[in-house]
């Protein structure tokens, strides 16, 4: 019992390591809207402020909680995040380890899945450490199958529904293998799918209604998105992944044969699935489609690599340990990667007036750089030409926004900044899909010029000095 508890142990001290380090960059664009949302003054404004982001309200009242006991820092924000994420990882080693009778297989089933992008979730207060610790959770619900565990997975199941709208999206693994074992035992068990479905009616009561934004052609959901999913998840992991299973094949062990239930085989199956079943469903819909939205499909990883090294190890600990070890210094050689230092743009020109072309970086600059650089910022809207430039509306509802959020910078009408400003800065990126500013001003007579790049956490790095000629 006490070796059986060390893993956990062990795996929660490396948590703690790689939170640390993890945690210290800054709020970005979409986390500020939790932060503002979650500090609103009331309960009444919170509610109010939820028609600016497109999720119910679980994430938005446990980091109201959490900031009104560790302040509003952006720790006490992306907390329920942390804890939710290392919840699910916790599901997912007890899962492993009881289905190999193996904890070296567990801790390597959730060093795996730390090993992909899915870290990321863990600090980033938006809903996805939420989605992935609770689909954890109804996993380990699902596999049990007792009626206590079928309470855990309606809980587990509305706590996913409670977080993002797109998690009705994330029931097909189970409904798939709930589907094979009817195909096989035409049984149909009415508590799990009770436990499954009844959940799903709570997104319809929270629906919002949002008006219809325009993403860029390269945003939107497609046979390309749907090709490199994977690709993401793993061009930065394949060596080291591909490593461990070289070196166990290479290693004289001897490999046995796994038994897989039908269900089990469908629920990975339509696990790996998943990105391309959000992405089919929003291209019907005409929207875009970012890799986040297909999170919980990050876990097929984690389980086939797991099942592939106790398949040719059969099932050797020591085998596990040791990718385990080396898995362990790359995530934290990853996490651990210094930031780039943040630019003082307060010396450049300090008489000239700083656009931002993107709205990301405008309000990740408005919330972290000091009062002489938030004075003379700025964001220019125009729809018309948003649309042509760059088919993408979706910072057009900026000055909304700011009635209702705490904004210190300016947004102002394209057409009416020129009228004062024939001269000014422009911090973008040529050619980023969203973003149209940059694109315009090149078809116009303005005179453009790079004052230099500057890399940091926002978005955008090159600074253009803009010269407009002068009006007829």
């Amino acid at each position: 019992m006490i070796r059986r508890s060390l893993a956990p142990i062990a795996l929660l001290a490396f948590y703690g390591v790689l939170i640390f380090f993890a945690n210290h960059r800054h709020l970005w664009h979409d986390e500020l809207y939790t932060f503002y949302i979650a500090s609103a003054p009331s309960l009444s404004d919170l509610r109010q402020n939820l028609l600016l982001d497109l999720n119910p309200p679980l994430l938005y009242l446990l980091s109201r909680v959490t900031m009104s006991i560790f302040g509003n820092t952006a720790f006490a924000v992306r907390l329920p995040s942390i804890v939710a994420f290392f919840a699910g990882s916790l599901c997912l080693y007890t899962l492993v380890r009881r289905r190999f009778q193996s904890s070296a297989y567990g801790a390597l089933a959730v060093i795996v899945f730390w090993a992909t992008p899915a870290f990321y979730f863990a600090t980033e207060a938006r809903p996805y450490g939420l989605i992935l610790g609770f689909f954890a959770l109804a996993m380990f619900a699902w596999y049990r199958r007792s009626p206590w565990s079928t309470l855990l997975l309606a809980f587990s199941i509305s706590g996913m529904m409670l977080s993002h709208f797109f998690a009705i999206f994330f029931l097909t693994p189970f409904l798939a293998a709930e589907t094979v074992r009817w195909f096989r035992t035409r049984q149909i068990d009415w508590p799990v799918l009770a436990a499954l479905l009844i959940p799903c009616l709570l997104p319809f009561t929270l629906l919002k209604v949002h008006a219809p934004e325009a993403f860029p052609a390269a945003f939107q959901a497609g046979f390309r998105k749907m090709a490199s999913y994977y690709y993401w998840a793993l061009y930065e992991e394949i060596w080291v992944l591909s490593l461990g299973i070289i070196a166990v094949r290479i290693v004289r062990c001897k490999p046995q044969k796994l038994k897989c239930s039908f269900s089990e085989i469908s629920f990975i199956a339509a696990l790996v699935a998943l990105p391309f079943v959000v992405n089919a469903v929003l291209m019907l819909l005409h929207g875009a489609f970012f890799t986040r939205y297909a999170a919980p499909a990050l876990y097929a990883i984690a389980l086939i690599y797991t099942v592939l090294v106790a398949r040719y190890t059969g099932t050797n600990r020591f085998a596990a340990l040791a990718i385990c070890a080396v898995l362990a210094i790359y995530v934290l050689h990853h996490e651990t990667k210094p930031l780039p230092h943040r630019p003082d743009f307060s010396q450049i020109h300090p008489d000239l007036p700083l656009v931002t072309a993107s709205g990301l970086t405008f309000l990740e600059m408005d919330h972290e750089e000091p009062p002489a650089t938030v004075n003379r910022l700025y964001y220019l809207t125009d729809r018309d030409l948003a649309l042509t430039y760059a088919h993408a509306t979706l910072f057009e509802g900026l000055p909304i926004i700011k009635q209702r959020l705490p904004i210190r910078a300016h947004i102002e009408p394209f057409k009416s900044f020129i009228r004062t400003h024939p001269k000014f800065l422009v911090l973008g990126t040529p050619n980023y899909p969203e973003d149209w500013l940059l694109r315009y001003l090149k078809t116009t007579s303005a005179n453009l010029q790079l004052l230099g790049t500057f890399p940091s956490e926002y978005k955008d790095t090159q600074l253009f000095l803009v010269e407009l000629p002068p009006a007829p």
